[in-house]
């Protein structure tokens, strides 16, 4: 069939940028402030996983043993009874379970961050005895274990071998489709796999089973491995290893889309997609995706047949297009037909879109991680985004940019953003720059940039690259990572003006506001002054403090300078706190004016009820 998508791991069929110009594709830096939480579903473990034919919870250290041979290294596979301190100290600044949810007693466990940087592990821990299976009564199997890890760029394996160990077959599980980089394990996690495929030409099990588990990794994270068990696979089971939406590939770029602002009412609605494994011992005739969303939105695929323990892409054509400013929400099942999946909670999930007023952007709302480098460029300027494309005209005026948790040393420095369009031909062109931003403290934040020169006037068609940039140095800032998206459409300029895509990619938590407010400068004032709250509805504070000043007034205007409100504080010393009445004010932009004896200071209000 017709792959509609291609996830990370693999270019976007159709993106023109690929055929136009050469690109490098860059890592992140591999900075140890970087988090992804989890987007793999764990297994559910209560599910009824039929006959149990061998388990093994690495209770007897003489089962397993290490097939590195001399090249067996600190951090290589041991058996432990506790997380190492290492690892668990970590714990809370990368947020990854804090206990080893699915481990009693002993368990397995490789430690590629205690190897230390630059160390490659190739390391293999393999179960000395050989399992019967020759009287199991189906030769559909699966290895089914706990696990515990996070993941950066290291590759995790389970080999099975029918013959004693004479020819292995290897399965690899938590691949880049599944667990992007600096991705953790959610609590609880229980790895299953279909084995199947390792009876081989013998065409039934023997008495001569051999398992192994193999990790590959240069400074990488950590893997745990626990409670593992042979078990005759069920019949029918559908496991979903990624979701995603995106707009049809025939007749746009194909990309993904979480906030859609009113200006674009010719947006022409997202499509859905699941990267699907036949985890069952049958084959299945009859497997579909189907989808519901806010508004009354139905939708299925065409059902495929899918044999067992082969992938496949369902789909769902028929777009849906949310409208009505809000959270959209849609529901994302697969189904077998006549059957009946045996463990659903694989194979369903929910995802919001926000239908906005005015923001527009690719990433789904959900911090996962933060990139302030890539690869080989430390200390060195760098601009990151994501590409867009535009449907209907829109006045961009700022540039909204998420500002992950800094270092100390990034208090201070100076960030920006830009827009480029794409040419049509071989590259972007600069379009227009934002004020330079100052990263004011350590703390996550939004932060709203308008452009130099005001709106930018975006048409029908136009391709859009939105990137955030800063100016390097020792601590670089670090800017906010949403959802796994589409190679090749999260890009950027290195510290020699080079485009690139990068590898493995989050989308940048940037978004194009057509805001009028946002045009609108914030003069720099000379008394403190701030407004709280704004946007405000009811009433609005400023504050600002003097020393001994005297012919002190507070107005509020609307853009024209039409004098709204008028407060004579006459001579005043120290903090203030003067009212405004949002009430009488209708729905806009206003300036707030303090007037020292003629020196003024003016900060923006914005008024939304």
């Amino acid at each position: 069939m017709k792959k509609l998508y291609i996830l990370t791991g693999a270019v976007l069929s159709g993106l023109s940028l690929n055929a136009q110009v050469l690109m490098n594709s860059i890592p992140a830096k591999h900075d140890r402030n970087e988090v992804r939480p989890a987007t793999k579903p764990a297994y559910n473990a209560d599910k009824a996983e039929g006959q149990v034919w061998w388990t093994n919870g690495f209770d007897n250290l003489a089962d397993w043993l290490h097939v590195d041979g001399a090249n067996h290294q600190n951090g290589d596979w041991e058996i432990l009874t506790a997380i190492p301190s290492g690892i668990a100290s970590q714990q809370a600044g990368y947020q990854w379970p804090a206990t080893f949810g699915g481990a009693t007693g002993n368990f397995a466990f490789i430690n590629s961050d205690n190897a230390g940087a630059g160390v490659a592990q190739d390391a293999y821990f393999e179960y000395q005895q050989t399992i019967d299976l020759s009287g199991a009564g189906s030769s559909a199997m699966y290895l089914t274990f706990s696990e515990y890890y996070r993941h950066y760029y290291d590759e995790n394996y389970v080999e099975v071998s029918n013959d004693n160990g004479v020819t292995w077959t290897i399965f690899q599980v938590n691949p880049v489709a599944e667990v992007p980089v600096n991705t953790n394990c959610v609590p609880n996690e229980v790895e299953v796999v279909n084995i199947t495929s390792a009876i081989g030409t013998a065409g039934t099990w023997s008495n001569q089973v051999k398992v192994r588990f193999h990790y590959v990794g240069v400074y990488d994270w950590f893997w745990g491995v626990d409670d593992v068990k042979i078990v005759e696979a069920w019949n029918n089971d559908v496991k979903v290893n990624n979701w995603y939406q995106a707009t049809d590939l025939n007749t746009t770029l194909g990309y993904d889309y979480y906030h859609i602002p009113a200006s674009q009412s010719s947006f022409p609605g997202l499509t859905f997609g699941a990267l699907a494994l036949n985890n069952g011992a049958l084959n299945q005739a009859a497997v579909s995706l189907s989808a519901t969303a806010t508004g009354g939105y139905t939708a299925s695929g065409t059902p495929l047949a899918i044999n067992s323990g082969v992938i496949d892409t369902l789909a769902i054509s028929t777009p849906y297009i949310p409208t009505g400013i809000g959270t959209k929400t849609i529901n994302l099942t697969t189904s077998l037909g006549a059957n009946t999946d045996a463990a659903l909670a694989n194979n369903e999930t929910t995802m919001d879109v926000f239908v906005t007023q005015y923001e527009y952007s690719r990433d789904n709302n959900v911090f996962s991680g933060s990139i302030g480098q890539i690869s080989s460029q430390d200390g060195q300027p760098l601009k990151i985004g994501n590409d867009h494309e535009i449907f209907d005209p829109i006045d961009v005026t700022a540039l909204k940019i998420y500002l992950s948790t800094q270092g100390s040393g990034a208090v201070g420095s100076e960030f920006f953003g830009e827009l480029w369009k794409w040419n049509g031909v071989d590259a972007f062109e600069f379009l227009a720059e934002t004020e330079v931003g100052v990263v004011g403290s350590t703390t996550a934040t939004w932060a709203v940039l308008p452009l130099v020169g005001g709106a930018v006037t975006l048409n029908p068609g136009d391709e859009i690259l939105a990137v955030a940039g800063h100016f390097g140095g020792a601590t670089e800032v670090r800017f906010g990572l949403a959802q796994n998206t589409y190679e090749g459409t999260v890009l950027g300029f290195d510290a020699n003006g080079d485009l690139f895509s990068l590898t493995s990619p989050g989308a940048v938590m940037i978004r194009l506001l057509d805001d009028p407010s946002a045009a609108v400068e914030t003069i720099e004032n000379e008394v403190g002054m701030t407004i709280y709250p704004n946007p405000a509805s009811n009433n609005a504070t400023v504050t600002f403090n003097l020393s001994n000043a005297s012919d002190v007034i507070v107005n509020v205007t609307d853009l024209s300078g039409k004098v709204a409100q008028s407060i004579d504080l006459g001579s005043v010393n120290g903090a203030q706190n003067v009212n405004i009445n949002a009430d009488t004010l209708s729905n806009g932009v206003y300036m707030v004016n303090v007037n020292v004896s003629g020196v003024v200071s003016t900060q923006k209000l914005v008024v939304r009820k």
